[in-house]
């Protein structure tokens, strides 16, 4: 993970911003403090819809904006839940298809169904690497398969390297 202290593991990008002076691990708990208090305050304004009767003209208009806007923050909420995931501590294992139908993750016992966010490591072609998604079923997959949200999907096979974050 880019900032893990524990494991003492950056990125590549990691590496890159520490050899600038910055410490990855405290920019992106900042930003997750940000996000915080941000969503907070979102919600503030959101509160203030009773107070739309008593404004008019461009002040109505601009509250009746601000609080839509607050009230679909569905951009900053999930920019929120892609920070509080990835600090998260990382596992990684490898999956096999237990007699059930579904795979289970060796290191953690953990059984994935669809939903469950992955990683999966790649071994070849333009996607070569690690993938972040979920766990989806669908037969054109051959069953569970990686829903990979920057690129194709691709089935899950016995062996697969994989992590899961907790």
């Amino acid at each position: 993970m880019l900032w893990s202290k524990e494991r003492g593991h950056t990125s590549a990008m990691g590496s890159r911003l520490s050899g600038q002076g910055m410490s990855p691990i405290k920019e992106i708990s900042k930003l997750g403090e940000l996000l915080a208090a941000t969503l907070d305050q979102m919600a503030r304004v959101v509160g203030l819809y009773p107070h739309l009767d008593r404004l008019e003209g461009i002040e109505w208009v601009e509250l009746q904006k601000l609080i839509s806007l607050c009230e679909n923050g569905a951009e900053i909420a999930d920019l929120d839940w892609w920070v509080k995931y990835l600090q998260k501590p990382r596992t990684e294992g490898r999956v096999f298809l237990q007699c059930n139908g579904r795979y289970v993750m060796d290191t953690t016992g953990i059984e994935f169904t669809c939903g469950r966010p992955i990683e999966v490591y790649i071994t070849g072609g333009p996607e070569k690497g690690w993938q972040i998604g979920r766990v989806e079923h669908a037969h054109r997959y051959g069953g569970y398969y990686l829903y990979n949200y920057t690129g194709d999907h691709c089935p899950l096979q016995d062996g697969m390297l994989v992590a899961v974050r907790e």
